[in-house]
């Protein structure tokens, strides 16, 4: 495990979404991100990055602040994390099935604590139980509008109120 950083581990453990969550996990442990739990949204408070996978996601966040879930994606696709492939087959580490990897196993094995048990066991990893949380019960998704079905009641009961017209009272 001594070859391999965290970020490099996670991608051989579960690929460029498992790098991105430990990515994500590591910016809002260290205070670099706000994380609203409640919206599920993060934005940015300090943007000191020491790798690059990290600067990558820092600058992913606009000032108005990304949804975890789209930041989670956008972190996946982004070139610094697809270097990581490289930096993990560079040290030798990608088989043609990574479960034959003597690391692959090792870390398997003994998950460690901190990020590098967030990069062995994904989400029940996370030891923020906040943060876990997040995870685990994601915001449900938006209701679909039907957009030929005009939606005109806006009341308790269903009718449209003491005016049918023009809408004054």
């Amino acid at each position: 495990m001594n070859k391999l950083t965290t970020y490099e581990a996670a991608w051989l453990l579960g690929g460029a979404q498992r790098a991105a969550l430990v990515i994500f996990v590591a910016l809002a442990t260290d205070g670099r991100l706000e994380v609203a739990d409640k919206r599920q949204r993060v934005k940015l408070v300090r943007s000191e990055a020491t790798y690059p996978v990290e600067a990558a996601a820092l600058a992913l966040v606009p000032e108005s602040g990304l949804g975890v879930a789209d930041f989670l994606a956008r972190i996946a696709a982004t070139g610094a994390v697809k270097d990581l492939e490289a930096a993990v087959r560079a040290k030798g580490q990608l088989r043609m099935l990574r479960w034959f990897s003597p690391t692959y196993r090792e870390l398997l094995e003994h998950p460690g604590t901190g990020l590098l048990r967030v990069a062995v066991l994904g989400v029940p990893g996370i030891e923020d139980e906040r943060l876990r949380d997040m995870f685990e019960h994601p915001l449900p998704g938006m209701p679909k509008i039907d957009p030929f079905k005009p939606v005109r009641d806006n009341t308790i009961d269903g009718t449209l109120g003491p005016t049918t017209g023009s809408g004054y009272i």
